[in-house]
Parts: structure tokens; C-alpha cells; sequence
């Protein structure tokens, strides 16, 4: 299935982060083999409809006569016990470690990245967790206490703040259970398990710490503010969690 998005910009940028050079000098490239998405939705309907179909091997978008190939991987399964899961930039993960109001369902679910593709470069354009092949009828921001519903194609936008170049999902109760100096030094053990996961200009790891794991990878465009959105199926109940970094320009 191939899917021609016109009317969305597309725009690869360079953005350092205060760990970009130490991972170009002490990394080499991964060989390990992902596992790529094959689970195509039975349809695509729900606005942005960029949200899911990035996730699609095939698609293609086309942007001032140039092509641009996105494909999904799953990069493992996160535990989620306690089913309030934090969104943030790791390195301030004590202050910004924040659980969405939203419960989200119970268990192991896929973590999956969407690349883009532009020539030999690559880059993580969106993350998300699937918790169900459901078809997405709707999509909102992921609030945190004390926020309020606002429009998704609005000027204001919830989202959090990157200046490390690296994003998480974690559930809450493994916050908790949390080393905070594994995430919050360069040198912890959460970026020793990235740097073995070093793809094509991008990076992750799911990390491993008593019964809890976390998941953690490269933010699209370095360092910015980027939103989160719930996807909920024609029941209510929520189908993805995805985390958009801003390269295409979709509102």
C-alpha cells in the first residue's frame, strides 16, 4: 500500500545536541536487523492521517518534486504497570518526569520509530506506542494534570521540551523504581545501551532495570518542543501514544 502525501512539507534539518559528538566518536553502526511494521490499519481516517501512515512501509511523500521514504521498526516492548506513562527529555527526568492524566491499558506493547529517508540520510520523524491494531478514529494531545483540551491544528500546543536530543517513554511506577543518574548523566548506563544501537544518523534503546524497562531514542530535529497525541479507537479506548518531532509541517 503506498500512500502520496502532497500537501505536507518535509524538511531535514541539523540540530547538535550535548551528546552528539561524544556518540559519532566512540560509536560504530549497528547491524542488528529490525523488525520492520507490517500491520497495515484498515483504514486512514482520522486527521492527521500523517500519523499513521508514516508508520507504513511504502509510503512515500512528495514535497516540491522530491521524494521522501518513511518506514516503521519496532524497537521491543515496554512494561507498563501502573498504566500512567511520562513522556520527556530524559536528561530532566526528576523535574519534567510527569505521568499523562490518561490510563492507558496494562501489560507489554511495541515501542515503534518511523524513519525518513532522504538519500543516504535518516532520521526518527515519530515514536509511538501501539497497545492495539485498531484503526484510529480520533486523536488528541496527551494532557498532564492541570491541562486543558486545546484544538490539534490551534497555535498552542502541550508538548515537552528537548535539549538533549532524546526522548522517553516510561511508565510511572518505573520512574519510580528509576536509577535517575542512568538517564541523567552522559555516561550512564541508558547511553552506554543507545550507543549499541547506533543506526544511520539515529539511536535507541530499551532499557532493562529490575521488573521495569524504559524505552528511549533521537528526537527527528535535536533539540526543541515537541507534542505527544493519544490515538483512540471507535470505542474510546486508546490505540497509540505518539510523540511527533516535528519534520513535517502538517498543520
Amino acid at each position: 500500500m503506498k500512500y502520496i502525501l502532497p500537501a505536507i512539507a518535509f524538511t531535514f534539518m541539523s540540530c547538535s545536541s550535548i551528546f552528539e559528538n561524544e556518540y559519532k566518536a566512540e560509536t560504530t553502526f549497528s547491524t542488528e536487523v529490525l523488525d520492520t511494521v507490517k500491520t497495515v490499519p484498515a483504514k486512514l481516517s482520522a486527521s492527521p492521517v500523517l500519523f499513521e501512515a508514516a508508520f507504513i512501509k511504502g509510503t512515500t511523500l512528495e514535497y516540491r518534486k522530491t521524494t521522501y521514504n518513511v518506514y516503521g521498526v519496532s524497537i521491543g516492548k515496554l512494561k507498563i504497570t501502573g498504566g500512567h506513562i511520562i513522556a520527556c527529555d530524559p536528561l530532566h527526568i526528576d523535574e519534567y518526569g510527569i505521568p499523562f492524566t490518561q490510563v492507558f491499558p496494562r501489560g507489554e506493547f511495541p515501542v515503534q520509530l518511523s524513519i525518513a529517508k532522504m538519500g543516504t540520510e535518516e532520521t526518527i520523524a515519530f515514536v509511538r506506542i501501539n497497545f492495539s491494531e485498531e484503526p484510529v478514529e480520533k486523536w488528541e494531545f496527551a494532557l498532564q494534570e492541570g491541562q486543558s483540551p486545546i484544538p490539534l491544528r490551534g497555535k498552542k500546543m502541550h508538548g515537552y521540551s528537548v535539549d538533549a536530543g532524546i526522548g522517553v517513554f516510561i511508565d510511572e511506577e518505573a520512574n519510580k523504581a528509576l536509577d535517575k543518574e542512568q538517564v541523567m548523566q552522559s555516561n550512564g548506563a541508558v547511553y552506554k545501551e543507545m550507543a549499541r544501537h547506533y543506526h544511520n544518523d539515529w539511536r535507541y534503546a530499551m532499557y532493562n532495570f529490575g521488573n521495569h524497562n524504559l524505552a528511549t531514542f533521537t528526537t527527528g530535529l535535536g533539540d526543541g518542543y515537541y507534542a505527544t497525541y493519544i490515538g483512540f479507537d471507535a470505542t474510546g479506548k486508546p490505540c497509540r501514544l505518539l510523540t511527533d518531532f516535528g519534520f513535517f509541517k502538517w498543520k
